[in-house]
C-alpha cells in the first residue's frame, strides 16, 4: 500500500523544486533559457513584506521577480519609495506592468495617498489587479486599462515576443511581433485634476518609446506638473520630439540615472 504524502512536507518539496528550477535557469545560456521558459511555473514571491504573483513565462519583469526575489529596477524603485514614504502622495504609474512599482509605492505611501496605474494590456491588467488585491490595496490603487496619448481614441498595442512588458503602441519589428490588441487611448490631462490635496506627486513612465505621445501634452499644457518624474530614457534617441529639452526647460534636474531610467526632480 502506497503511503499518502505527508502534508507538512509538501510545501518544502515544492520550495525545493522551485529553487532547483531557478538555479537551473540562472545557469543556462540564452538559447537554453528560451527553451526552458515555457516550463517555468507561476509563483507567489514575497519581498519587503510585499506579495507578488508572477508568471515567468511571458513577461520579463515577472521573470526577474520569480528568479531573484525582487523587481529588476530596485535602484529606481528605492528612489521613488524614499520620495513617497509616509506622505500623502499622488502617484501616476504609466506602464504599470504587473505592479512592480505601483504596489510597493502604494505600500510605502502614507494615509490618503492615491495611485493610478495605467496598463492597457488585458493580460497584465488581470495580473496587476491580482497583486493589488493580494496586498490589500484596492482602496489606494485604481487601475486604468488604457494607453495614454494626445487625444482620446483607440490604437493597436503591439505585443513583443514572449515579453508582455515590451508591448508598445509603436511598431514592433516583424520578426519580434507576436500579435496585438486594440486598446483605448486617453490623454494624461484627464487624470491630473486628482492631484489636488496631496503633499507630493510622482510620475513614473515606461511605455517602450511612446513617452512623447503620453507625456508631452501634459508638459506642454502649462498647468499642473509632478514634483518628481522617473522616465525610461533608453529610447530617447528615437523619440520624435525633444522631450528631454522640454523637461529641462520646465525646471527639472536629472538627479539619478539607473536601469535605463532617469529621475527628474523639480
Amino acid at each position: 500500500m502506497n503511503a499518502l504524502p505527508h502534508p507538512t512536507l509538501e510545501p518544502v518539496a515544492e520550495s525545493l523544486t522551485l529553487e532547483a528550477m531557478r538555479a537551473a535557469f540562472r545557469a543556462a545560456d540564452r538559447p537554453l533559457r528560451q527553451k526552458l521558459m515555457a516550463a517555468l511555473p507561476p509563483a507567489e514571491v514575497e519581498f519587503a513584506g510585499i506579495r507578488m504573483y508572477v508568471d515567468p513565462r511571458d513577461n520579463y519583469t515577472d521573470r526577474m521577480i520569480w528568479l531573484y526575489g525582487q523587481p529588476p529596477e530596485m535602484k529606481s524603485l528605492t528612489a521613488l519609495t524614499e520620495v513617497v514614504e509616509g506622505k500623502n502622495a499622488f502617484i501616476l504609474d504609466i506602464g504599470a506592468n504587473c505592479g512592480a512599482f505601483a504596489v510597493p509605492l502604494a505600500v510605502a505611501a502614507g494615509k490618503g495617498s492615491r495611485v493610478i496605474a495605467f496598463e492597457p494590456n488585458p493580460v497584465m491588467i488581470g495580473r496587476l489587479g491580482h497583486n493589488v488585491q493580494l496586498n490589500g490595496l484596492c482602496h489606494v490603487v485604481r487601475i486604468e486599462g488604457c494607453a495614454l496619448g494626445a487625444e482620446r481614441g483607440e490604437a493597436v498595442l503591439n505585443f513583443h515576443g514572449t515579453n508582455f512588458g515590451q508591448a508598445s503602441l509603436l511598431p514592433v519589428r516583424r520578426r519580434s511581433q507576436n500579435g496585438g490588441r486594440l486598446v483605448p487611448v486617453r490623454p494624461l490631462l484627464d487624470f491630473v485634476v486628482e492631484a489636488e490635496g496631496h503633499d507630493v506627486s510622482v510620475l513614473k513612465i515606461d511605455v517602450e518609446g511612446a513617452e512623447p505621445a503620453a507625456l508631452g501634452p501634459l508638459l506642454a499644457a502649462g498647468g499642473w506638473l509632478p514634483d518628481v518624474m522617473l522616465i525610461e530614457t533608453d529610447h530617447a534617441a528615437d523619440w520624435d520630439s525633444d522631450l528631454l529639452g522640454m523637461i529641462d526647460g520646465l525646471g527639472y534636474k536629472a538627479t539619478m540615472q539607473a536601469e535605463q531610467n532617469t529621475l527628474f526632480v523639480r
